[in-house]
């Protein structure tokens, strides 16, 4: 759950989870909707599924007992190397590293190491190397309390707005990243040209054969402090200290988001209540984005990895506007893939637009056109009740919110779902007035 999460927020899903799967008996005979209902809100839902299926084979294949070694742990599903390490060093000290972003950062200041976090070279390759020297120090017997003192650590003295001059920091005397800003510092307050210096190391370093530092890693760095220290009032060794321990690791590229339009189907029954209120839900794919997860009926009608009129968009500015007409026949053909053999149901009923809105995952923003309908009770069928399946093969279920809660749809789902009964009630109170 810590994985991509931050920790206030997975603390009541972490109790909810131990109070309903003590043990992994409990996870491994439990079903995939009970799961997904514990996981929902916290994202990453492949997660969820991995952690499941790991459980399965801990109880099918290794007798309900966890491994200690890292070689054996990483046969499970869902886990690997980070994650083995992890619990074989801490749950049973075995003396192993473990390298996560925050370590990254870590080992990036004290051995002035100027490429990004993310790098294979320092977060799958060299970084594990320079972990182990750490933890194997001494008698090795506390590896698990030393992985956990370097994970803390990058996460609060040495996080990204860390100063490295904190006299509290454990490690404020061994920072290579401050010391090179003092040297630097020297360069500026002295007659020497700060391109000429910088030029003078690259020299050097096409002589060298370390693998670690981006290419132009170095020189990015010094050109950054020297840009901020020229910017600074107080050109002083504790803040040349302080800036070039900010500037390393370097800041890893950001990935434009994959944009996709899509035109979203919220269709419910005529009913009054909550309880006898449902909603027409599909169930996603096994495999891709929010795999298993049920979702309202949807229509992609753009996607920034197609080509539209000979240009690529990429940014939120880029995205087209999709007009009525191609709404209207995207939401048409939903209706008509759910209602095929009643088209003048499909006719009859009374449709609105919501305003557009949007919601963003950890690789793809989806912009959303929602199109909300009520169908009239003489209309609902309740044969609907039990799940039906259409020609994609996707389970459908007609769900009140009772249901949803038990099957745990995203927050995504979740953020539709707000929207459409607020416009309902806005309705309602303007009729009743």
């Amino acid at each position: 759950m810590l994985q991509q999460t931050r920790v206030e927020a997975v603390i009541p899903y972490y109790l909810a989870w131990m109070k309903s799967f003590p043990t992994v008996y409990d996870l491994a005979n439990a079903s995939e909707e009970e799961v997904n209902a514990h996981w929902a809100g916290l994202g990453f839902y492949r997660r969820a599924k991995y952690l499941h299926k790991g459980a399965k084979y801990v109880v099918d294949v290794l007798d309900g007992i966890i491994p200690e070694s890292v070689d054996e742990l990483i046969q499970i599903n869902g886990i690997g190397r980070y994650t083995a390490s992890a619990i074989s060093s801490i749950a049973f000290n075995k003396c192993v590293p473990v390298v996560d972003g925050n370590v990254c950062r870590v080992l990036a200041r004290l051995k002035g190491i100027a490429n990004n976090i993310k790098s294979p070279v320092l977060k799958d390759k060299l970084g594990w190397k320079l972990a182990a020297q750490i933890v194997q120090a001494g008698d090795g017997k506390d590896a698990g309390e030393v992985n956990q003192a370097l994970m803390e650590l990058g996460a609060t003295y040495c996080a990204p707005t860390g100063s490295g001059v904190d006299d509290n920091d454990p490690l404020v005397n061994y920072y290579l990243s401050t010391k090179i800003g003092r040297e630097l510092c020297k360069v500026v307050n002295s007659n020497i040209d700060i391109n000429d210096y910088i030029a003078s190391i690259s020299k050097k370093r096409k002589h060298t054969n370390c693998c670690l530092c981006d290419h132009e890693g170095i020189s990015t760095v010094l050109i950054q402090v020297a840009e901020e220290l020229k910017k600074s009032d107080n050109v002083s060794s504790t803040n040349a200290a302080i800036a070039a321990h900010r500037n390393l690791p370097l800041k890893p590229l950001k990935i434009s988001k994959r944009e996709e339009v899509l035109v979203v189907l919220a269709l419910k029954t005529g009913e009054e209540t909550e309880i006898d209120q449902r909603w027409l839900m599909v169930k996603r794919p096994d495999k891709g984005l929010l795999a298993g997860q049920w979702e309202f009926p949807n229509s992609c009608v753009w996607v920034s990895a197609s080509n539209v009129d000979g240009r690529k968009y990429k940014t939120v500015a880029d995205i087209p506007f999709i007009d009525g007409e191609k709404r209207q026949s995207a939401a048409g053909s939903l209706l008509r893939d759910f209602f095929s053999t009643n088209d003048e149901l499909v006719r009859s009923l009374e449709c609105q637009w919501l305003e557009k809105m949007t919601h963003v995952f950890s690789h793809v923003r989806h912009t959303m056109y929602v199109q909300h309908g009520v169908l009239p009770s003489s209309q609902y069928d309740t044969a609907f009740n039990k799940s039906f399946f259409g020609t994609d093969r996707r389970e459908r279920r007609w769900m009140n919110e009772s249901d949803m809660k038990s099957v745990g749809i995203t927050s995504g789902v979740k953020k539709v779902l707000v929207a459409v009964k607020e416009v309902g009630q806005k309705s309602h109170n303007f009729l009743s007035s």
